[in-house]
């Protein structure tokens, strides 16, 4: 069954995510079915996400994706008239139709907007598939916590599964350039215009960027968040330290082929060829505004991504008259897909995958060896080669 609009106003929805973003106090009634051996201080709906998510403090891009999950399902219980006790297996059901296709749609979709925005929703518009099933994973991890926890006694996601009829598909990542899509891109930087001094300065940042994703597979907010005391010599070899998923801690080797780009880049910003431990305030990609030899400021987590979309488009359209299936890649192209293309020609050039697995900071070989394309090839070029209706 659908969920019937009530009279709740998006303000005072926005109201309760503010309570969870900002850590104040609501009014809001506790839950009564509770158990009596609870391990948290939540009362209410509201303090329970707000003590969950506290528990990812020390992975902030989990808990930016963690809190727009669970605010997204505050608001429409809240709108419902349901707290987290009251819900049904039926209720959890109907919020995952309800994911694919908002409505009233004037309701809840709308243009991106800041929060504080009059006219913010909190949907762009409805989710695919797969986040949709990325949506429910996550708020049955949240419910299993709040069991955990005491704070409820019903998990009514607990019999929430993948769909049996999904078509089970092959691992491997797809989401790569091939060796002659990335050429395209060093083609493109190589070409830029330096005449003016904001070209020069974007051809310089552009060409930096493109090399630090491609040689290093950094995450875009382990670049943004680095700074140029970053780089740690040890033995006469290079290496760039890096705060990773979950906090993790890690050293990336520096190519002598990144260094030289790393010298080229420094000597743009005026700064000495080599960088030294006390350069904490100096970051390792500067913002378009700063001044040269004065105050470095950092490039942000959000504009490092835009930075790689608007060139990747820019690429996209050079490229399509000629090789319109690489321009439709390209178009696609983001600071993940430079990570998976780092991975990737890493793998090709014959670095062991175990090596790769460290360079990358993955915690399980698997996930390196979904990068290992070769055998697909392999089995393409012998079954083409060797099998025909006219063979014998």
């Amino acid at each position: 069954m659908e969920k019937q609009l009530t009279d709740t106003s998006m303000d005072s929805l926005k109201n309760a995510l503010d309570v969870i973003t900002n850590n104040v106090t609501l009014n809001q009634s506790p839950n009564g079915n509770q158990s009596n051996s609870k391990i948290i201080y939540a009362s209410n709906d509201i303090d329970a996400i707000r003590t969950w998510l506290n528990e990812f403090r020390n992975s902030p891009n989990t808990i930016i994706s963690y809190r727009q999950i669970a605010e997204r399902f505050l608001m429409w219980c809240m709108n419902a008239g349901l707290k987290f006790n009251q819900l049904k297996r039926e209720d959890i059901k109907d919020y995952e139709l309800f994911l694919s296709d908002p409505s009233p749609q004037e309701y809840w979709c709308g243009k991106a907007k800041p929060r504080n925005h009059p006219e913010w929703k909190p949907f762009i518009r409805g989710l695919s598939p797969s986040s949709t099933a990325l949506n429910m994973r996550v708020l049955t991890i949240l419910f299993r916590y709040l069991i955990d926890s005491g704070y409820l006694l019903n998990n009514p996601f607990t019999l929430f599964k993948a769909r049996s009829n999904r078509v089970i598909i092959n691992k491997s990542i797809d989401r790569y350039l091939t060796h002659k899509e990335w050429g395209y891109i060093v083609e493109y930087i190589e070409g830029m215009p330096e005449s003016t001094p904001k070209e020069a300065h974007e051809y310089e940042r552009i060409k930096w960027v493109f090399a630090l994703l491609y040689l290093t597979g950094c995450r875009r907010h382990e670049i943004a968040s680095a700074k140029m005391s970053d780089f740690l010599n040890r033995h006469d070899n290079w290496w760039l330290r890096v705060i990773g998923k979950g906090n993790k801690y890690g050293e990336i080797p520096v190519t002598n082929e990144l260094f030289l780009s790393l010298i080229r880049y420094r000597k743009f910003l005026r700064l000495p060829d080599f960088p030294s431990p006390q350069e904490t305030t100096i970051p390792l990609v500067c913002s378009s505004r700063y001044a040269i030899g004065t105050k470095y400021m950092p490039i942000s987590d959000s504009m490092l991504y835009k930075l790689i979309r608007n060139t990747c488009r820019r690429i996209s359209e050079k490229v399509k008259e000629t090789d319109p299936a690489s321009a439709f890649v390209i178009t696609q192209v983001s600071t993940h897909w430079l990570r998976h293309t780092s991975a990737t020609h890493q793998v090709d050039a014959g670095i062991d995958i175990r090596m790769v697995k460290e360079n990358l900071r993955h915690s399980m070989l698997e996930t390196t060896m979904r990068y290992q394309h070769t055998e697909a090839n392999t089995r393409h070029t012998e079954t083409n080669k060797k099998f025909g209706i006219n063979d014998k």
